[in-house]
């Protein structure tokens, strides 16, 4: 060796100063690290030699081992220097345990350098084999030895795009004309404006005939929607929210309450979780009534899956672990998921205040007195959810709360109460239910009760007063596509009004996607009516179905009806309907639907023994939005997105891979259809594109939000492209891999054989560039006058002269 090692002695052990072959090696160099170079590694694994080498007195005391480490039979990446304490146990560094994702265990070591470290014999079950030949420890640890993981399946939030200044109405027009009557004439139509601060809207309906008409105001109100934090801000006319014990009201105002549903992929209620252990890196299937729910990955030690995504009701869930030698572990685990209950911690809450709305629909301005009231919800545990709410009105004030509770996995129970103090009367209101469902089936059963003093929200001067109502129902799935249930109804009131009623049925799938059901209802009066009826469903395609139906009412007629249709395409294209009967009031129906891009239309035609009647309907959007003026199919309560492709026109654009819209002379598109707060993904044909476009993307994924638009700008851009031929003076070819630019800022092209390059995004007059070892000329190209969509031209030979 052509370099000598000198090994310095301490009170703690040995340490070293050592010149390896053409470098040194130092303490700093026996720092931890988790990589090193090949230079570092070497001087390492030597220094580790001189180590392994010092006299044999020297194993009594503290010594620094640099080791490939494994655990469970898997490397570690790099070395690590480890510390053979005086009395043989072994001390590793933070930066070992932390790479091993082992949990340290006992008091805290001091190693030789300083650094903090923990005994791996203290660690419960572990077991380790040092190899001094082989420079190595082998470390074998249980799952609990390793640090715990936690991974949700719950899905992230979409964070919507806000639109720009737009607006649009939507329309539903209809005019119908009776033998031996007077036309009538009916239009709904709503208009919305929307920008970035929220959405107006208004809405009307207008009747008319002969001798009258009349327009109605429906709703008029601004509303704000807070997606991030699942909030809403209405002002002007809303309907509020019923918690569980009152009733939702319409009334003009004020509301600001929690929207789950600017959420869509949210869930609510508490979802299970489920937990387990390894011992290697494995993957977990997650399985749910034995289909598989989800998959992931998982490192050694105990781990937990929250947020499975599952139905609701009663179920099983199973864990399937499979390590690297393919060893599988199966856990089992029960569930109950109730809708009706809110995961920990999470609030929904509804604040309303204002005028209460009465006669909608019939007048236009009819308020009634001022209220406030206000509901909070609140996810305690998995199992339980508690609720507030309370009601104040200028001669009423009510207040109450409920709790709904999973019970042993077995079922929900929810339990309600309110008071409620008016003009002298009080009273109570009770409501309790236990539901309980699986995926074979289910049953339920709601009871209300009310005090004679207590007086409802909102409740009108000719409105009866309830007394109590019992709802039950169940149904069983017996497999094979067959299927049963049985219902029972019970309401009465304050007046002595009673209404009773018991119900069953049935259904069969059979095969050819046919199904048939059978029902009865018997209602429990004096009368005993009895009313029950078949249905026959026979589809026939994807759009087409034949139905029969063969039903006896209360009364004790028989009427035995027929009816085919034609369902309307998603897209432009007619639909269908005829219907006949035995009935005394119809015998032949007819309807048609056609779908076009700018509306729907609809013509349905009646006949009976008594008269004839015919009906003709319009409906769709229209609206302008980032200079695009737009006739459509409903937009309602949904979203679409203004396009802009450049100024191609004739361009195709799909939306989820279903052509839906084609841009115009402009370079725009209108596409409806779009779900808000959702991710919408718009795509474009590459090969449809013509050749002098460049395209930056043919991707764009959009989140609106609702009642409004979204510009979509696609980085499509036209290039004037040139292939050209380029000679020096004497005639020979520019040489092959000479490089060539344009204009200032241009990217660089490279000539190919015979002096051809293929150059880009080029101007009306150009400045050509060429370069190569030895050499360079340049060259002025002017283009002609470019023609959209045409074939890049051949130019040249050119003859590049000059030096540059």
């Amino acid at each position: 060796m052509a370099n000598t090692s000198a090994l310095k002695r301490s009170g703690h052990g040995t340490t070293a100063a050592i010149r390896f072959p053409g470098r040194a090696c130092d303490d700093r160099t026996l720092a931890p690290r988790p990589t090193r170079s090949k230079a570092a590694r070497a001087c390492l694994l030597f220094v580790a030699v001189v180590t392994f080498a010092a006299p044999s007195h020297a194993q009594s005391k503290a010594e620094t081992l640099l080791l490939d480490i494994r655990i469970n039979d898997k490397k570690l990446p790099g070395i690590f220097h480890v510390e053979r304490l005086a009395d043989g146990r072994l001390a590793l560094p933070a930066e070992l345990w932390a790479a091993a994702r082992l949990l340290p265990a006992g008091a805290p070591e001091i190693l030789l350098d300083g650094t903090r470290s923990h005994v791996l014999d203290a660690v419960a079950g572990v077991v380790y084999k040092l190899d001094r030949s082989r420079l190595s420890l082998d470390i074998t640890a249980p799952p609990a030895a390793f640090d715990s993981t936690s991974f949700s399946l719950r899905g992230s939030l979409n964070t919507p795009t806000p639109p720009p200044l737009g607006a649009y109405f939507n329309y539903d027009l209809s005019a119908t004309r009776a033998e031996r009557r007077s036309t009538k004439y009916g239009a709904l139509v709503e208009g919305v404006g929307f920008s970035r601060w929220g959405a107006l809207v208004a809405s009307s309906v207008v009747r008319a005939d002969e001798r009258a008409h009349s327009a109605i105001r429906l709703d008029t109100y601004w509303r704000t929607d807070l997606p991030g934090r699942m909030e809403a801000l209405v002002v002007g006319d809303a309907v509020g929210t019923g918690g569980a014990w009152s009733r939702p009201v319409r009334y003009a105002g004020v509301r600001f309450a929690r929207e789950f549903s600017l959420a869509p992929g949210f869930i609510t209620y508490p979802s299970p979780s489920i937990s387990g252990s390894a011992a290697l890196p494995s993957t977990v299937d997650v399985l749910i009534n034995n289909q598989r729910s989800a998959q992931s990955t998982v490192q050694p030690g105990p781990f937990e899956i929250t947020h499975v995504p599952i139905v609701t009701g009663a179920g099983q869930m199973q864990l399937v672990v499979r390590d690297l030698l393919g060893r599988e572990t199966l856990i089992h685990q029960s569930y109950y998921i109730a809708p009706l209950l809110l995961a920990p911690g999470l609030s929904d809450y509804s604040l309303e205040a204002g005028a209460l709305r009465k006669h909608y629909g019939t007048r236009s301005n009819d308020y009634g007195p001022l209220f406030g009231a206000g509901t909070y919800r609140l996810g305690i545990t998995d199992a339980v959810t508690g609720e507030v709410r309370a009601e104040a009105e200028r001669d009423r004030a009510a207040a109450g709360a409920g709790v709904a509770v999973i019970v042993a996995d077995l079922a929900v129970l929810a339990f309600a109460a309110g008071y409620a103090v008016s003009d002298g009367e009080r009273g109570a209101h009770y409501v309790a239910s236990v539901q309980r469902s699986t995926p074979k089936g289910g049953a339920s059963l709601a009871v209300e009760h009310f005090d004679q003093g207590y007086r409802p929200f909102g409740d009108g001067a000719l409105e009866t007063r309830p007394k109590g109502q019992i709802v039950a129902g169940g149904g069983l799935a017996f497999g094979r596509g067959i299927s049963a249930g049985l219902s029972y109804t019970q309401r009465g009131t304050w007046e002595g009004a009673r209404f009773s009623m018991v119900g069953a049925n049935v259904s069969m799938a059979l095969p050819g996607n046919i199904a048939i059901s059978a029902f009865a209802t018997q209602q429990l009066a004096a009368s005993r009516r009895l009313a029950g009826g078949v249905n026959l469903i026979i589809p026939f395609g994807d759009r087409r179905t034949l139905a029969a139906r063969s039903a006896r009412d209360s009364a004790g007629h028989v009427v035995h009806s027929m009816q085919a249709t034609q369902a309307v395409p998603a897209g432009p294209g007619w639909g269908w309907r005829v219907a006949g009967s035995d009935s005394t009031t119809t015998h032949v129906q007819a309807g048609t639907t056609f779908n076009t891009n700018h509306a729907q239309f609809t013509a349905e035609a009646n006949a009976s023994p008594h008269a004839h009647a015919v009906r003709l309907g319009a409906n769709g959007s229209m609206g302008r939005m980032s200079g695009l003026s737009f006739a459509s199919r409903r937009v309602d309560q949904g979203a679409f997105a203004v396009v802009q492709i450049g100024d191609l026109e004739g361009v195709p654009i799909s939306l989820s891979n279903q052509v839906v819209a084609v841009t115009n002379h402009k370079g725009l598109a209108l596409v409806t259809g779009l779900l808000p707060y959702q991710t919408n993904q718009l795509t474009l044909d590459a090969d449809l594109l013509p050749f002098d476009v460049e395209i930056g993307g043919v991707r764009e994924v959009v989140v609106p939000y609702a009642r409004s638009g979204t510009f979509v700008n696609f980085p499509v851009k036209r290039s004037r492209d040139a292939l050209i031929v380029l000679v020096r003076p004497d005639g020979v070819p520019v040489p092959a891999g000479a490089r060539v630019t344009t204009n200032p800022g241009h990217q660089a092209f490279i000539v190919a054989r015979r002096g051809e390059v293929y150059l880009v995004d080029l101007l009306d007059d150009n400045r050509i560039e060429v370069r190569w070892k030895g050499g360079g000329c340049s060259v002025l190209l002017k283009m002609a006058p470019a023609v959209p969509g045409a074939v890049p031209p051949r130019i040249g030979p050119l003859v590049c002269g000059g030096a540059l």
